[in-house]
């Protein structure tokens, strides 16, 4: 009995708990989330604004070629919002959607936002199904999810809200439930949000591995791909081609074409086995980035590719994600400085004399103003 504990009950119920711990201590991969919010917001944004000139022919009052093709369904609430045979009408819908996906990149309201871009991205695609591609499936999947997940604690405006309200309780006041809603702090259970946030995340992450597999397994079953031709067809169609030289020119060579064949299939059928090792992790990361910037270069499907690459985003540690932030931070620091004179003029006042030792200047200065501040004179 104490043998099968030991090796049994025991192992078991230290998974149990580290499960739980996992979903109940604290919501994860926070900084992903956000940069999936920006990515998948920026997404919404192209379609809406590349589509602009062409707005009133595809979904808007001139889009009665279509009528055929509509068909009543689930979605005639969210269409019936666009429904107007006005184009001025229209037009300042389509502006407002546009404006709801610009607040959702900047993290304005970020959840309110949320529900009313995937309304909005919804009722307007389904107008002209046949013009839609995967990419509007899968960032109306995601964009579900995201209402149910925290996108906005990095990187955002209610992030700075958010600080505001803390500095208030921290200040010794105590805020109402309605005052810490306006402030973006949490009125709920800990526990509760994070198991919320937690399970449309790993809801997330499956949809994700169930659309690789499940495209990979759809592909091994032909045999162009198993020949190692499968990109050949789509990649010399001209409505994909992009840059039609480019495109001529992977599809002239076998050897290479064979290569990106296998490649996506590899990627796809193995991404989520892959994420199980850091190393593999950082590989497979790296595949679908490549996989993805092909489809958006060869075939003219950038916000497909950006939709996806929003969502992988999840799968990159936050560990990752502070080196990026430290990077970017570093680096507009160095612009700035760069840029501003007084920085200059500061860096050559305080920069050693030219025999290499120090004069002290800088540190009496320092010591100067320290001591104004505090009320004490200046020795």
């Amino acid at each position: 009995m104490d043998l099968l504990r030991h090796h049994v009950l025991d192992p078991v119920l230290s998974w149990i708990r580290a499960l739980e711990d996992w979903l109940l201590s604290q919501r994860r991969a926070l900084r992903g989330l956000a940069a999936t919010r920006v990515l998948v917001g920026i997404g919404a944004l192209g379609i809406l604004l590349s589509s602009f000139p062409a707005r009133h022919v595809v979904w808007g009052p001139g889009s009665f070629w279509v009528e055929p093709m509509r068909e009543a369904g689930e979605f005639d609430v969210l269409t019936g919002l666009f429904a107007t045979d006005s184009p001025l009408v229209f037009t300042l819908e389509y502006l407002a959607l546009t404006a709801v996906a610009v607040a959702f990149v900047l993290g304005w309201r970020t959840r309110v936002m949320n529900v009313v871009l995937v309304l909005g991205m919804t009722g307007l695609v389904e107008r002209a199904p046949m013009i839609g591609n995967q990419g509007d499936n899968i960032m109306r999947i995601g964009l579900t999810l995201l209402i149910l997940m925290s996108t906005s604690e990095h990187w955002s405006l209610d992030a700075r809200r958010r600080a505001r309200g803390r500095r208030i309780e921290q200040s010794g006041s105590r805020l109402s439930v309605l005052r810490r809603l306006h402030y973006g702090l949490p009125v709920l259970p800990r526990w509760l949000t994070a198991a919320v946030h937690n399970s449309a995340l790993i809801t997330l992450a499956c949809q994700i591995f169930i659309l690789y597999t499940a495209s990979a397994l759809y592909k091994v079953q032909g045999d162009l791909w198993q020949s190692g031709t499968g990109l050949y067809y789509p990649l010399s169609l001209p409505e994909f081609s992009v840059l039609p030289a480019v495109n001529e020119l992977v599809t002239a060579d076998p050897y290479l074409l064979t290569v990106m064949t296998y490649f996506s299939v590899f990627v796809q059928l193995f991404f989520a086995v892959g994420l199980l090792h850091p190393v593999t992790r950082r590989l497979f990361l790296l595949g679908v980035i490549a996989l993805h910037g092909g489809i958006a270069v060869l075939m003219g499907l950038p916000w497909f590719s950006l939709a996806m690459l929003a969502y992988d985003a999840i799968f990159v540690t936050d560990r990752s994600w502070r080196a990026v932030e430290r990077a970017v931070r570093a680096g507009v620091r160095g612009v700035r400085r760069r840029g501003s004179p007084a920085a200059s003029d500061a860096d050559e006042d305080e920069s050693p004399p030219p025999d290499g030792r120090p004069d002290g200047r800088g540190i009496r200065r320092r010591q100067t103003i320290a001591e104004r501040r505090a009320g004490q004179p200046a020795r």
